[in-house]
């Protein structure tokens, strides 16, 4: 394959294979319309998963709900965590694994692997308003977000709602931009909640870019008087940290959004472009927001992209400029490691939520 595209691979492999590849077992008894997976640690289930199969093509939702749906580039994108021996992260993880999996572990270069949209975003396919009885029903009542929070965010712009003009069903809409012409709207993250199913949703528009792209929110007159950048992996969590800080901390602030994936498109130009702030990294407390700090941390510092992947020994690998590093994964700490390796600079900061069972800052702000 000469110019292997994630088509030509999602074509080839199975979200069924890659299930079984990471330990889901098959549970026969299920029905005959579909695939029923599920994932034990120990005696005890923690994932389950139906998968339907097409002529051409299968899809998958999890039983666990939240929005874990889609194709098999979203099966492993969700359950990166599972998986060892990949380099990169996000999608180039994504891409190293199904490459591995189809049996092309000899390529070396990724931009081997196009990312070839079958869908092209259009901002004329979608209706784009501003219902505020949606917006506070969700990110107040299911996001517990105060009324203060999110006035502030509808000011500026940073929220809205989208609905697809062919389905015609509404979700909240965080709207995505790349920095560098920050005009331009090229993608929306999308949330929404059923309460009848009790089942969440998260997802993006079809064939948007997310790969240089990301959610701004500046509270400062311009870029260049930001004073305190918060990054992050979602628009919920930098909209829940804000609530969360003082007052008077908010001024002159403001708040990124890569969208659950750190790609290096998307924040190749923040120095440039908010010379005056401190970065404060804000990724999730689980091992994938601290790999997000140290690669983030590294980029921004050194001006290098890192290699950094969890191996089959439940050790984290780090591939430096000049030097290979195995820590085991309890032992990983993004704080630590930049520190003992100097990875540091008077404008970077790396910050965790705080709470007992606290994975990001909403789920901070619904304990607070």
């Amino acid at each position: 394959m000469s110019n292997t595209t994630f088509q030509d691979l999602k074509n080839h492999i199975r979200i069924s294979d890659v299930a079984e590849y990471i330990g889901y077992r098959l549970n026969s008894s299920a029905g005959k319309k579909y695939l029923e997976y599920r994932l034990y640690t120990g005696n005890t289930k923690v994932d389950e998963i139906v998968v339907y199969t097409t002529t051409y093509s299968q899809t998958f939702f999890s039983r666990n709900g939240y929005g874990d749906k889609g194709d098999v580039v979203n099966f492993i994108m969700n359950r990166l965590h599972l998986f060892s021996g990949y380099q990169g992260i996000g999608y180039d993880a994504v891409a190293d694994i199904l490459c591995k999996i189809s049996g092309l572990e000899n390529v070396k270069n990724k931009n081997h692997v196009v990312l070839n949209n079958e869908v092209k975003f259009s901002l004329d396919d979608y209706n784009i308003t501003c219902n505020q009885k949606i917006i506070y029903a969700y990110l107040g009542k299911i996001r517990q977000m105060n009324a203060s929070t999110i006035s502030d965010f509808l000011k500026i712009g940073s929220v809205c709602t989208v609905a697809n003009k062919a389905k015609n069903y509404t979700n909240v809409a965080f709207p995505y931009r790349v920095l560098s012409d920050p005009e331009q709207v090229v993608n929306y993250e999308l949330r929404n909640y059923n309460l009848y199913k009790q089942e969440g949703y998260k997802g993006f528009c079809p064939g948007g870019n997310k790969s240089t792209a990301c959610w701004i929110a500046s509270f400062a007159p311009t870029w260049q008087d930001v004073q305190a950048l918060y990054i992050g992996e979602s628009a919920l969590d930098m909209m829940s940290l804000y609530q969360l800080l003082p007052a008077k901390l908010r001024t002159n602030t403001a708040y990124i959004s890569l969208g659950g994936n750190l790609g290096y498109g998307q924040i190749k130009d923040i120095r440039k472009l908010f010379p005056n702030a401190v970065l404060y990294l804000a990724f999730d407390n689980d091992l994938q927001g601290h790999i997000y700090d140290v690669a983030a941390a590294y980029f921004f510092v050194k001006g290098k992209q890192p290699k950094i992947f969890r191996n089959s020994s439940g050790k984290v690998i780090i591939k430096l400029e000049n030097q290979e590093l195995e820590i085991k994964e309890a032992d990983f700490s993004s704080k630590d490691f930049l520190k003992s390796h100097r990875i540091e600079a008077d404008w970077l900061r790396v910050i965790k939520a705080k709470a007992p069972g606290a994975k990001d800052f909403n789920d901070m702000l619904k304990t607070h």
